[in-house]
């Protein structure tokens, strides 16, 4: 159980890693993220929910503050789940929220966006 869950864990981070690179151009795992003001700010403010442990309110607000073909809204997306995946299970269980929700929320936004066949691809078998 443990060596699955990490892998869904490896899987889900290194899908979001390749998006961002590849889509966005910008690698993740560099500390400092390069955003313009309102996309920043839209981020603090959603990060700060999560550290708060509203899980499921602040998603609510990521979706619907979706906008089609804005990669400032698919870069948040990205973080938000990543950071979430990065979280352990009883973090996310105190929270009413769960690891296959990450996935799925994960997914949902990668569809969204229209690159739900890469998704697909990266994240075979992280269910």
């Amino acid at each position: 159980m443990y060596e699955e869950k990490d892998y869904v864990l490896r899987m889900i981070h290194e899908a979001v890693r390749m998006l961002a690179r590849i889509i966005l151009h910008v690698d993740l795992d560099k500390e400092e993220q390069q955003m313009d003001f309102e996309t920043e700010e839209k981020w603090r403010r959603l990060l700060r929910m999560l550290e708060d442990g509203e899980i499921n309110e602040a998603e609510n607000i990521l979706v619907a503050g979706f906008r089609e073909q804005d990669n400032r809204d698919f870069q948040i997306a990205l973080l938000f789940y990543d950071y979430l995946n990065k979280k352990d299970d009883a973090f996310l269980a105190e929270h009413g929220f769960s690891r296959e929700e990450v996935a799925d929320g994960l997914k949902y936004a990668i569809s969204f966006y229209g690159y739900g066949d890469m998704a697909d691809a990266f994240m075979e078998g992280a269910e």
